[in-house]
């Protein structure tokens, strides 16, 4: 078993666990998800003494090497044996800071994707790195289709939630790590939406506006057609497209939830019907938030970074192309299309565009700096670059790119 396939058994393991204690309250089941987001945040340390002791692979061996280190209580659900406590004794005697331990190791960067990432970084690569993983904060999108982002922050601190305006999104808060504010009526109402800061001022960059047309080509279960329905003001027309009907059907309850009232759901077919058809040279503004390696998430989603799948950069590269491509269709001349990753990896983001920009001269790239000015006048975070371009230790968001290109009129 390689260390990629046992990591991606942890989220079973767990399933496993939570459902063999069944009596589990939510700040229990809360604590057991801490734990296995911590256990992901020093997985390539915890296999790499295994393999120094030569012992197998597995989940199990990972919780009880996890168990062992700083002497932590063994996890919720999981049976000790006596080989598994003697596994768990003889890792209080080593530390996860041991000396021996390659660089990638201890910065919990997978071989698959060092090479990658060292090309994309450069000398920042330690510190994106070591950002990486630390515990993320709690970013918030205020709903200004309900309210102000003084009111919310308002409300939040009624409830007991500190918060602070984000540099960048003219529309977060930031909550400490760890801040539970799913409880909040501010939350159960609409108010806000979790949403990292990053993905925020991506959406931002669209530049939706009342009475468009805009469409949210990849838009998972509805995070930025939230943005755009609020930018939007319920005017104008929003179409949402997924591949996934559990995505779109979680979108519906958000959309609801938030007061977007101006979408419309679309499931995507492999291949663009006749209705689809209709739709081309439609649109003012597509936003392609394309599927990734999750490089700049890892922080948030300390599993991503183990996933075989997002491991094959030359295939995701591929779909990469192939969805921008088939969503440019749907931009009318003079519209925009937003191309966005949530990926540190300049073949994920740069290449993309220039390769998609060889293809198509009827696109132009636009300065991105100056379609910021037009939307907001907080300060542009990329400094020195026409794209937008934010990472974890730069910016204290996820890693995320985004570039705007726009169909020449005729």
């Amino acid at each position: 078993m390689t260390d990629q396939e046992a990591g991606a058994s942890l989220d079973s393991a767990l399933s496993r666990a939570l459902k063999a204690t069944p009596g589990l309250d939510p700040n229990q089941r809360r604590q057991v998800v801490k734990e296995l987001n911590e256990i992901n945040r020093h997985r390539a340390r915890l296999t790499w003494h295994l393999e120094q002791e030569r012992i197998r692979l597995s989940p199990h061996n990972l919780f009880m090497a996890w168990t062992g280190f700083e002497s932590r209580q063994a996890p919720v659900g999981i049976r000790i044996t006596e080989l598994d406590r003697a596994l768990i004794e003889h890792m209080k005697t080593r530390s996860l800071a041991d000396p021996e331990t390659p660089e990638a190791v201890r910065l919990e960067c997978p071989e698959a994707f060092e090479r990658p990432l060292r090309e994309a970084l450069g000398k920042t690569f330690a510190a994106e790195m070591a950002a990486c993983l630390e515990p993320p904060p709690v970013d918030l999108r205020v709903n200004i289709l309900k309210g102000t982002v003084a009111e919310a922050r308002r409300r939040l601190k009624i409830e007991g939630i500190a918060t602070h305006p984000t540099p960048f999104s003219p529309w977060g808060l930031r909550a400490q790590p760890g801040s539970n504010v799913s409880p909040t009526a501010a939350f159960t109402e609409g108010l806000i939406e979790f949403q990292d800061e990053g993905s925020q001022t991506a959406a931002a960059l669209c530049d939706a506006r009342a009475g468009m047309q805009v469409m949210d080509f990849c838009s998972g279960t509805g995070g930025k057609a939230l943005a755009l329905g609020a930018a939007m003001n319920n005017r104008g027309h929003l179409v949402a497209c997924d591949i996934s009907t559990v995505r779109l059907a979680r979108a519906k309850l958000r959309l609801k939830r938030a007061h977007v009232e101006n979408a419309e759901r679309i499931l995507l077919p492999q291949v663009d019907d006749k209705a689809m058809k209709k739709r081309y040279a439609h649109f003012d503004r597509v936003l392609v938030d394309a599927p990734c390696s999750g490089t700049g998430s890892w922080r948030r989603n300390p599993d991503a970074r183990w996933s075989t799948q997002a491991a094959n950069i030359t295939e995701l590269t591929g779909l990469q192309d192939s969805i921008l491509e088939r969503a440019s269709r749907f931009v009318k001349p003079g519209g925009r299309v937003i191309y966005a990753t949530c990926s540190l990896l300049r073949r994920e983001n740069d290449d993309r565009v220039a390769h998609f920009l060889k293809a198509h001269p009827e696109f132009e790239q636009l300065d991105a700096r100056a379609v910021w000015k037009d939307v907001t006048d907080r300060p542009w975070p990329t400094e020195g670059e026409n794209v937008l371009r934010l990472s974890p230790a730069k910016h204290s968001t996820d890693g995320f790119f985004a570039a705007v290109m726009q169909r020449r009129s005729p």
